[in-house]
């Protein structure tokens, strides 16, 4: 803004100092016009007056030009820098959408893993068929992962607000976590009193929940194996508090100011459970939070709405 009001000024004393020169001889007298320094300024004034007005008028000209070239190449460069950084945003958007499919396919496939390796070694055929439809029911969990990612992009009809069962819900989780639990040793505890219900979407609540159970197994088989898990739900006040707490070693301190964000990961993981699980509990009008990171009490939080 300076500069454009000193240019301004600039324009208007040149023009005020030139009208000036161009008025001598109107403004001096006859006489002193007829000689000595007076004469030659006002002869000098008509003689030089023209031709460096037709320099500056040229300057002027050649001036624009410039600052015309100067803005193109500018919108240009802004242009391919734009280009680019949309295209590594594709490329960003395009890694997340890959890792987030990685990190959803993770526990079932690592289910089938143990699932398979247990009936290989099974004889008893009762046993058998049971370890058979655990595989065929961790094969249509991750097709179901596939068919809600291949959908996240659209708008649904009707919001997907359900009644939930949370104690059923529990026990179903129990059930497909149990070849991970024998493989870590861990002891799961679910305290859940029947009857308790909640609002919300039941696929996605049961994954946000699976997401923080699966970090925290992460956490004591990384202390190598073992160790106790305990989900605890208490209703009151219109509202539902599900507590999922384990003795295992905690959290980094480097790792809690950013314990939510994604891609941040104390072990081997994508880091995207505890970001994906409170997404999906923010979805469904919850909360997902950590009450406690210290060693043998890490405690995570979920509250949703009483149903």
């Amino acid at each position: 803004m300076s500069r454009r009001v000193t240019s301004v000024l600039l324009i208007v004393v040149g023009f005020f100092v030139g009208l000036l020169l161009a008025s001598l001889d109107h403004i001096l007298p006859a006489a002193s016009m007829e000689k000595g320094p007076t004469m030659w300024l006002v002869v000098f004034v008509d003689w030089v007056a023209p031709p460096f007005a037709g320099v500056l008028f040229a300057g002027a000209l050649l001036y624009a030009q410039r600052a015309r070239r100067l803005h193109e190449a500018e919108r240009a460069a802004a242009e391919v820098l734009a280009e680019r950084l949309a295209g590594t945003e594709r490329r960003q958007a395009i890694w997340v959408v890959a890792a987030a499919v990685a990190h959803d396919l993770k526990n079932p496939l690592h289910n089938l893993q143990l699932l398979v390796e247990e009936a290989r070694d099974e004889a008893d055929p009762a046993l058998r068929k049971e370890l058979l439809d655990r595989i065929g029911d961790n094969v249509e969990r991750a097709t179901e992962r596939l068919a809600e990612l291949s959908r996240a992009g659209q708008q649904p009809e009707t919001p997907l607000e359900q009644r939930v069962d949370l104690a059923g819900t529990l026990e179903e989780l129990r059930q497909r976590l149990k070849p991970t639990l024998q493989a870590t040793r861990a002891l799961l505890e679910i305290d859940c009193p029947r009857g308790i219900a909640v609002r919300g979407d039941a696929h996605a609540l049961r994954s946000a929940v699976e997401n923080v159970v699966a970090n925290a197994l992460e956490a004591l088989q990384s202390r190598g194996g073992g160790g106790r898990l305990a989900l605890r739900a208490v209703q009151r006040d219109g509202q539902v508090d599900l507590v999922v707490q384990d003795d295992g070693p905690g959290i980094p301190e480097d790792l809690r100011a950013r314990l939510f964000a994604p891609f941040a990961s104390g072990h081997n993981g994508t880091g995207l459970g505890l970001p994906i699980a409170r997404a999906l509990a923010r979805a469904g009008g919850g909360e997902l939070i950590c009450t406690d990171s210290a060693a043998g009490s890490t405690t995570f939080r979920f509250t949703f709405q009483s149903a």
